[in-house]
């Protein structure tokens, strides 16, 4: 297999295990669960990107990007759900007619698409007479054009009851208004998933300039939290969704998976839907999207509440590792449960378990006057609201405690910020 079917092979397996928005090339993006990984840019590209993206902000104004069509997309009802479906219902998107036909013998046709400042969604289907897979062989890559490359953010599908369509739904980042004509690059498994073959699939596109899509407010506002500060920049509203960006300083914000589920959008006092999160990093630091699902008509009132994120306290906890009883012990009203202490080949296995959203930092045994640090955490696994794993020592001596010197967690904020609509 060469360096590049490598790489394409990678970002197939990372795609089909994505559960937030990645981070792929033209951007570092965290993952809350899934992280990305992919080469480094050159100087000179990325002041082109910074070139294009200043010349789109002075002049994007006059184009919106919004695909108007008065065209309804049919037979996606299942996936195609709140915002969508209304856009859908009022003819907001485009039919496409272009079919790939795959390797072993499937269909991938493309039928629809939906567009605007905040997104470019796709809708496919996929199908064969004698059954679809369930991991399908394909993945999506980019869409590129005049002045656009967007990549693959997320997505989801519907089977339907013989299992011989599959009906889909792929979101990217936005594309320019400026691109008359799209293309598609599709990757695909072929020789039993030794190699990827690419397909690229053109077809038009013509979004409506004259129609006002979009609304963005300036919010310039700081929120302090255990290990640094979360800047909310700005927000913007499309048809389809609400994103609100800003920077991020905070050094363990990525201890604990999903820390800006926390964050809430109220709109008039209601939540407004939270679809995902992204972080970028560059030599810059490190910057944010929120995204929401669209506002509400007539809204009065925005509000951020950040009501948990990641939090930290040092707490130099001792847990003892004799006489074990499954009663738990509470490091700072959370329960740690010791399951098991065993001697192995490998050294000494201490098993515990926390509650989901706790990591443990500076973890150590005791055994008489000799203090072992963690070698390696070999295997976790989650139950119920717990989270169970199996830590490594290199140690041949049974110890008498477990040492704990730090816990992040999910923590209680409450913070609030008023955002001003016009």
């Amino acid at each position: 297999m060469t360096e590049l079917e490598k790489r394409l092979a990678e970002e197939k397996k990372r795609q089909n295990d994505v559960k937030a928005p990645v981070e792929l090339e033209g951007r570092l993006r965290m993952a809350l669960e899934k992280v990305p990984e992919r080469k480094p840019k050159t100087a000179p590209k990325w002041i082109a990107v910074i070139a294009a993206i200043v010349f789109l902000s002075v002049v994007s104004y006059n184009y919106n990007a919004f695909a108007y069509y008065g065209k309804m997309l049919l037979g996606f009802d299942d996936i195609m759900t709140g915002t969508l479906s209304d856009l859908n219902d009022a003819g907001l998107g485009q039919t496409i007619d272009a079919t790939v036909l795959l390797e072993d013998g499937s269909q991938l046709q493309l039928e629809g698409m939906y567009s605007d400042k905040s997104q470019f969604v796709l809708y496919y289907t996929y199908s064969n007479p004698d059954g679809v897979d369930l991991n399908p062989p394909y993945s999506f890559w980019n869409i590129t054009g005049v002045l656009t490359k967007s990549f693959a953010v997320s997505g989801t599908w519907s089977m339907n009851d013989e299992e011989t369509k599959l009906t889909g739904m792929q979101s990217f980042d936005a594309v320019s208004p400026f691109a008359k004509s799209l293309t598609l690059h599709l990757l695909e498994e072929v020789d039993e998933g030794q190699a990827m073959k690419e397909h690229e699939i053109s077809f038009p596109f013509n979004p409506n300039e004259a129609m006002v899509t979009e609304w963005k407010q300036s919010i310039k506002k700081t929120v302090q939290v255990d290990q640094g500060t979360i800047r909310f920049d700005a927000i913007t509203a499309t048809p389809s969704r609400t994103t609100v960006t800003g920077k991020l300083n905070v050094d363990n914000y990525d201890r604990y998976p999903g820390a800006f589920e926390g964050i809430q959008l109220l709109a008039d006092g209601k939540p407004i839907d939270n679809q995902g999160a992204g972080v970028s990093s560059s030599w810059k630091g490190s910057t944010f999207n929120l995204n929401f699902d669209a506002l509400p008509e007539g809204v009065k009132s925005l509000e951020l509440v950040v009501q948990t994120f990641v939090g930290y306290m040092d707490v130099d906890a001792t847990v003892p590792l004799t006489g074990l009883n499954e009663d738990p012990t509470l490091i700072h009203e959370k329960e740690l449960f010791v399951r098991k202490v065993e001697m192995t080949e490998k050294g000494i296995q201490v098993t515990i378990a926390t509650a989901d959203d706790v990591l443990l930092e500076g973890v150590s045994i005791q055994a008489g006057e000799r203090s072992v640090p963690l070698k390696t955490l070999l295997r976790q696994d989650h139950t119920d609201d717990y989270k169970e794993r199996i830590l490594l020592f290199e140690s041949d001596e049974m110890p008498d405690t477990l040492h704990i010197e730090g816990m992040h967690y999910k923590k209680n904020y409450g913070d609030s910020i008023k955002i001003n609509v016009k």
